[in-house]
């Protein structure tokens, strides 16, 4: 047991070293520079459930890459909360990490000419339907949902602090892993998941002025015990895609398959071996990759329904 013990502190360890090196040199920035800027949110899926230990030994983040996350009790990531750091887990608990390490470096790799800056707000076990509404309007906030609130509030501290250090943040794209809390509420929160979903992007991109982001998000789990609502929202998720053909498409959206990645009872040494609902340690690094291609294809693609 004491390999895994060793490895999580040695990780620590670099990625301590690797928060101060980012912070020092997006302190000494004098002028203006481009940086692409990435949001990340959603629930438990989106927070990670993969776990530092089970890195492979040849895995590092790019320390080219910086983040910059909510705290507790969202986020209790490797580097302190609301300020800029160099690409490191942000989940639930130091010990493990989201789609954000694969993302990042992969994203950075298909664009090595450009800087590459993530912002993540995600709270486990929240809902589309009522944590994360966005309201009407960015004009009146008192409709949001607490979570949606929270992700505004991060997403424009990150900005600030950016331009502060003499940056121009640009948002490029957001991804999101979300839709198991609606999908167990079942009824009007899953039959609905589509149009609220389609609302959500369009409020993002309004909220930061972005109107052809590209959204790039995960299908939820089908685990055998969840019922038929599961299934609805899975369906209304492959409809949002922009190349669906369905009427509920929303343009610039890309769904990515996750029913052939490694769940967290697929874990070595795993505390869950009855755990199908999360995506485990292997699949998320191969979540994040594959939501870095997704963006990356859509950035460069024409735009589309």
């Amino acid at each position: 047991m004491t390999a895994p013990l060793n490895v999580g502190l040695r990780w620590r360890n670099v990625w301590g070293r690797a928060v101060l090196a980012w912070g020092a040199l997006a302190g000494t920035m004098t002028r203006a520079a481009s940086v692409e800027v990435y949001l990340i949110g959603g629930q438990s899926n989106a927070t990670g459930q993969g776990y530092v230990k089970n890195l492979p030994p040849d895995f590092a983040p790019l320390p080219t890459v910086g983040i910059y996350h909510s705290g507790a009790p969202h986020l209790n990531g490797v580097g302190a909360p609301d300020t800029w750091h160099a690409l490191a887990p942000a989940a639930e608990s130091p010990d493990r990490f989201g789609p954000e390490l694969s993302f990042g470096n992969r994203l950075q790799a298909l664009r090595p000419e450009v800087r590459i800056a993530l912002i993540k707000h995600a709270h486990s076990g929240t809902s589309l339907f009522a944590q994360w509404s966005p309201g009407a309007s960015g004009a009146d906030r008192s409709d949001w949902g607490e979570q949606y609130a929270i992700f505004v509030t991060t997403v424009e501290g990150g900005l600030a602090a950016l331009r502060a250090c003499g940056d121009e943040p640009v948002i490029k794209g957001m991804i999101w892993h979300q839709g198991e809390a609606d999908a167990d509420a079942g009824g009007a929160a899953a039959d609905n998941y589509a149009v609220n979903l389609a609302h959500f992007v369009a409020r993002v991109r309004a909220q930061f002025h972005v109107p052809a982001m590209p959204f790039v998000y995960a299908l939820i789990t089908r685990p055998e015990e969840k019922g038929e609502a599961r299934d609805t929202v899975r369906q209304a998720q492959r409809d949002c895609d922009a190349a669906s053909g369905d009427l509920r498409a929303i343009r610039g959206a890309c769904m990515i398959d996750t029913d052939d990645l490694p769940r967290r009872a697929d874990d070595p040494d795993t505390p869950y071996p009855h755990d199908r609902e999360h995506i485990g340690s292997a699949g998320m690094l191969t979540e994040g990759r594959r939501m870095a291609e997704a963006m990356a294809a859509r950035l460069t693609a024409p735009a589309r329904r």
